[in-house]
C-alpha cells in the first residue's frame, strides 16, 4: 500500500516554523513567571491543565484517552513529571537560553540508543558525526559562564538530565506496544499521570503560587499554545507529511528559545555561547536529517518535542492493552 503522506507544503512548513517557535519561548515563558509560581508549580499547572483540554478534545472526538496498559502509563507519567521538573528546576537556575540549548540535545541521546540499545536503527555514519558535533557544543556551552551568574553549571546539569530522561521516555514508547498507541493518547497519560508526582513536590518544597498577570499569561501559553494546540498540530502534520521532513526543522525550537530569550530576557549570547549552540544546532540538523539515499525518507524513529512517538493506525482491539 502507498504511503499517503505527501510532501511538505508551504503552508504545513509555516506552521511547523510557528510550533518550533513556541517549543523554544516556552522556558522564556517559565523564566518570566518564575518569582510568582515556584518552578514545579508551574509544571504541576501546566500539566493539570494540558490533560484537561486534551480530555475534552478525546471526550469531542468521542475516542478513548485511556487505551493503554495502566503500568507503562503510570511509568510515563512519572518520566514526564521528571523530565519538567529537571527542567523547571534548571531554568530557574540557569539561563533561558542556556536550558534550551542544552534540553536540545535529547534527540541526539534518542539516536545514540536507537542504534546501540534498542537496535532499531543501523549505524548511520552523518548521524554519528551529528551527535559529535552536537555534544562539542555542549562541552563549550558548559565552559561558557555568562557576566553575573544568571547560568550555572547546577541547572545546565539539570536541563541535561531533562534531556536524558525525555529521551528514556521516546525509548520506552519505541521498545514497547505503546508505539502501536496513537501520539495524542501517549501524551495525555503523561500530563494526566505526571500531575499528582509534580503537585506533592510542589506542594513540600513550599512553592509560591501568585496569579498575576505575567504568571497567567506565561501559564497559558505554556499549557494552551504549547501543551495542547501545539502538539495536536504537530502530531496532525506527522500525519500528513513524512516524519523526516517534519522533524528536520526541529533545529528551530532551540534557535528560537536563544532568540526569545534575548529579546524578551535580555540575555544576550556571548561569542562562545554561540559557538557552542551553533555546534548543538547543526548537530540536531544531521540528526534528524533525512538520508539521501538507500532508505525511505519517509522512514524515522518516532522521536518528538513532547516524547511520544510518531501517529500510527489505530492498533487491532488489544494490540496495546
Amino acid at each position: 500500500m502507498s504511503d499517503p503522506r505527501t510532501s511538505l507544503t508551504p503552508s504545513s512548513a509555516f506552521l511547523l516554523v510557528v510550533i518550533f517557535a513556541a517549543f523554544g519561548a516556552q522556558q522564556t515563558a517559565v523564566k518570566l513567571a518564575v518569582t510568582d509560581i515556584g518552578q514545579i508549580a508551574q509544571a504541576a499547572l501546566r500539566s493539570f491543565g494540558g490533560a484537561g483540554l486534551l480530555a475534552g478534545w478525546f471526550l469531542w472526538r468521542r475516542s478513548n484517552p485511556f487505551a493503554a496498559p495502566l503500568a507503562l502509563s503510570v511509568l510515563l507519567g512519572v518520566l514526564f513529571a521528571i523530565d519538567f521538573g529537571l527542567l523547571y528546576l534548571g531554568i530557574a537556575l540557569t539561563s533561558a537560553s542556556h536550558a534550551t540549548v542544552l534540553y536540545s540535545t535529547a534527540p541526539m541521546m534518542i539516536a545514540i540508543a536507537a542504534m546501540t540499545a534498542i537496535a532499531d536503527e543501523p549505524f548511520d555514519t552523518r548521524k554519528i558525526a551529528g551527535i559529535a558535533i552536537a555534544f562539542s557544543g555542549v562541552a563549550i556551552v558548559a565552559l561558557v559562564r555568562p557576566s553575573g551568574g544568571s547560568a550555572t553549571r547546577v541547572g545546565d546539569l539539570l536541563c541535561l538530565g531533562a534531556a536524558a530522561a525525555w529521551a528514556l521516555t521516546v525509548l520506552v514508547v519505541r521498545a514497547t506496544c505503546l508505539k502501536t498507541v496513537d501520539a495524542p493518547v501517549v501524551l495525555f497519560h503523561q500530563l494526566f499521570w505526571s500531575v499528582p508526582l509534580l503537585a506533592a513536590t510542589a506542594r513540600v518544597t513550599g512553592e509560591t503560587v501568585r496569579f498575576g498577570p505575567v504568571a497567567v499569561g506565561s501559564l497559558a501559553f505554556q499549557t494552551i499554545a504549547v501543551a495542547f494546540v501545539g502538539y495536536l498540530i504537530f502530531f496532525r502534520l506527522l500525519q500528513l507529511h513524512p516524519a523526516s521532513q517534519v522533524s528536520a526543522m526541529s533545529f528551530l525550537a532551540p534557535l528560537f528559545g536563544v532568540l526569545s530569550a534575548w529579546a524578551i530576557l535580555d540575555e544576550v549570547p556571548t561569542p562562545g555561547f554561540a559557538a557552542g549552540a551553533g555546534a548543538i544546532l547543526t548537530g540536531l540538523y544531521l540528526t534528524n536529517r533525512a538520508p539521501r539515499t538507500g532508505r525511505d525518507p519517509r522512514r524515522l524513529p518516532r522521536d518528538r518535542p513532547s516524547a511520544a512517538a510518531a501517529p500510527q493506525k489505530s492498533p487491532p482491539p488489544g494490540a496495546c492493552r
